[in-house]
């Protein structure tokens, strides 16, 4: 089951004291410090895209983890412009088509464990503060 994430923004004081020259960040916040579903390596996930859908407009994120929540980076601000995506956050992953819009992700240990989710496109990208959208997360356990 997909969990909610609350886009929000950050570095609003840099924006102000630059005179909006350098941009503001947008990050993901998901309640709880793990996700419900924990596993242990290797974990493999089976993603179905809808049509139309590249399994490479997924992000794998790495979650950093607060008191009571996780969070990632969605867009970087920088000097005039924003760049969108979570670099900061992403993990690159290797896939294999199992059968049509089906594809296979294995996360072994040498990713590490931790918080971990999959954002699936259209759920980040809006600079509007009260926008959410859903990620598949999971706690990988040693």
């Amino acid at each position: 089951m997909p969990e909610i994430v609350n886009f929000k923004t950050g570095g609003a004081m840099k924006s102000f004291l630059s005179n909006g020259i350098v941009k503001g960040d947008l990050n993901g916040h998901i309640v709880g410090v793990h996700a419900k579903m924990s596993l242990t390596f290797p974990v493999v996930f089976a993603v179905y895209v809808p049509e139309g859908t590249a399994i490479t407009e997924y992000q794998l994120l790495r979650l950093r983890t607060n008191s009571d929540s996780r969070e990632f980076r969605s867009v970087t601000g920088g000097v005039v412009h924003v760049s969108g995506g979570s670099t900061r956050d992403a993990v690159e992953f290797k896939f294999d088509k199992i059968a049509p819009r089906v594809y296979q992700i294995t996360i072994d240990s040498s990713f590490g464990k931790g918080e971990y989710g999959f954002l699936p496109p259209g759920s980040y990208g809006s600079s509007n503060m009260g926008s959410s959208g859903k990620i598949y997360a999971v706690s990988i356990l040693e």
